[in-house]
């Protein structure tokens, strides 16, 4: 299997209504269910008869088979590609089974990872309701959205909120905030770098990519908001059951975030890639809320047109909100010029204020 092909499963399951929720859920997904055992025997003669399939495909069992033991399953781990089990009672002699999941995305989440990185067990994941950090992803839909802009001054205006701020560059493709703000050596001992009260900034590559649940475990406990800055999101279904480290940040931010914020532009180009999105997005499940922000938009009739436009795209996914920011050419390009956020540069200026709009309501 490749990086880019989605999983191949193979259910064992004895709970006719559990079995159907796991194969429909996956099958929702575009994955394929290319066998649904009925007991043990029937596993094994697949298995057995199949070998290529099988040694392609993922095994979703529970312990409630007819026949399945931990020796069982120690067995067909040598037949299959990875094997995941699903049970809520803890008394079970079988080892790494997870709760049952109650919802669609609980269980897509958990399937992911184990496509992800198949030599590793999945635990408990991070309670987001227990959890300090309050975490925002932004990606961007299509190229020149503004994403990494709004990123960094939203990362700042969450500061001077007196909220500790985490601002993280996981724009692999092309990372640019320390840039922008004229700062080297972003990397540190913990990981990050303070660059200003309350607000720190951490940068991901492929060298930080292989502790990132380490990494985002710890920042969560530490920092009051955490804003990620993915880049572009194009290709996302594919990207979330990517064992490549490019994709490690948009998985975490998808299954662990709070929100993830969808920026658009308003021009055609603009659209078509929001459409694009938005047709992955309607057939992926993720746990992040999702949102979506125009940015960009034109003065007068023009930008109630493109609102108009963005609106009948965004709103069909039933998002968290939706945000309008209008276009400041002059803010944005003085930012620029200084290297400074537009706070640093202008208090008063448009897009400083709507920013600081977006600060204010998130709760944390």
């Amino acid at each position: 299997m490749s990086n880019q092909e989605l999983p191949v499963v193979i259910t064992a399951i004895a709970d006719a209504q559990f079995e159907s929720f796991v194969s429909g859920t996956l099958f929702a997904q575009g994955w394929s269910v290319i066998f649904r055992a009925i007991d043990t025997e029937a596993l094994e003669r697949f298995c057995a008869n199949n070998v290529e399939a099988a040694a392609s495909s993922l095994l979703i069992y529970a312990p409630d088979l007819s026949g399945i033991t931990p020796e069982v399953i120690s067995n067909l781990s040598a037949k299959v590609k990875q094997i995941v089990g699903f049970s809520n009672d803890s008394d079970l002699e079988f080892s790494d089974v997870h709760a049952i999941p109650t919802t669609a995305t609980d269980l897509v989440s958990v399937v992911r990872g184990f496509v992800r990185a198949p030599m590793l067990r999945q635990r408990t994941q991070i309670s987001r309701q227990s959890r300090k950090a309050h975490v925002m992803a932004i990606g961007s839909a299509g190229s020149d959205t503004g994403c990494t802009t709004i990123a960094l001054n939203l990362a700042m205006e969450l500061s001077v909120l007196d909220k500790s701020t985490l601002l993280i560059d996981a724009n692999f493709r092309a990372p640019s905030i320390a840039a922008l703000i004229a700062i080297r050596n972003v990397q540190s001992e913990n990981g990050w770098r303070t660059i200003a009260p309350n607000l720190a900034i951490a940068e991901i590559t492929q060298e930080e990519a292989g502790s990132v649940d380490q990494f985002m475990e710890n920042a969560t406990e530490v920092f009051d908001n955490i804003v990620i800055d993915l880049g572009s999101i194009s290709g996302l279904s594919n990207r979330l059951t990517d064992r490549r480290w490019t994709s490690t940040m948009t998985t975490w931010s998808c299954d662990q975030g709070d929100e993830l914020m969808v920026i658009a532009r308003p021009d055609l180009l603009g659209i078509h890639r929001l459409e694009q999105v938005c047709a992955l997005l309607e057939k992926t499940s993720i746990r992040s809320q999702l949102s979506f922000s125009l940015n960009m938009r034109s003065q007068g009739k023009k930008g109630q047109d493109e609102e108009a436009r963005f609106l009948a795209i965004a709103t069909r996914l039933r998002p968290l909100c939706v945000r309008v920011i209008g276009r400041d050419v002059r803010a944005a390009t003085a930012a620029l010029e200084q290297k400074a956020t537009l706070i640093e540069v202008n208090t008063r200026s448009a897009l400083r204020k709507s920013i600081a709009t977006i600060a204010s309501q998130i709760k944390r």
